[in-house]
């Protein structure tokens, strides 16, 4: 049908974007009915979206513009994701074929070396080590709290800040009181320390991984 239509409307890329981006289809939620769950349980008759995880390089990007460190400059030479304080887009991360960034290749990048027509997606122990321990969560984190303290003057309007540059709402009641608790009772030195902890939970969440 999309095919068709393509070829109808004189190959108008723009006007097959236009139809998918407006169908009923492409606007649905993934959170499913009750009744789609029954009658459609696998999604093989598109009944809602299907939950997708954030590649590398919207995932990093994204922490970037929350933490509000981004360079959004266009053009200019690549640099290595793997440098300390590179805060461009990952769209100008280098990519050697005969030295792969570990970091990419934690985060299925294709064999820059092999054709490759689709990523694979896993779950794998070194991803999760990598979102606890690595470099990229830590220095985020850390500006992300800086952020929060510097533009709010109080931990409620903080939390209620940072839920909304994250997830896109307010925080729930139980997330607002768990939050409130950690940060008065945590052993950390400085406020700076206790929010970076949070906020490191926040970013490492599957709801800032996934769009629904």
């Amino acid at each position: 049908y999309l095919a068709a239509r393509f070829i109808a409307s004189g190959w108008s890329i723009k006007r097959l974007h236009r139809e998918i981006l407006l169908s009923a289809t492409w606007r649905q939620s993934s959170f499913a009915s009750t009744s789609s769950k029954r009658i459609d349980p696998d999604n093989r008759l598109l009944s809602h979206m299907s939950r997708r995880r954030l590649d590398f390089e919207q995932w990093r990007d994204a922490m970037l513009v929350a933490s509000g460190v981004l360079e959004s400059g266009i053009g200019g030479r690549s640099t290595t994701l793997d440098a300390k304080g590179n805060r461009r887009r990952t769209l100008y991360g280098t990519v050697h074929r005969r030295d792969m960034s570990p970091t990419l290749l934690v985060h299925d990048f294709p064999d820059p070396t092999q054709h490759s027509p689709k990523r694979g997606l896993t779950v794998t122990t070194l991803q999760g080590l990598y979102v606890l321990n690595g470099p990229l969560l830590e220095e985020q984190s850390f500006a992300l709290s800086v952020r929060l303290l510097t533009d709010e003057s109080d931990d409620l309007r903080r939390i209620e800040h940072v839920h909304w540059l994250l997830y896109g709402r307010g925080p729930s009641e139980r997330e607002a009181k768990l939050a409130t608790q950690f940060l008065g009772n945590t052993n950390a030195e400085t406020p700076r320390d206790r929010w970076q902890q949070y906020v490191h939970v926040l970013l490492a969440s599957n709801e800032f991984m996934f769009i629904d």
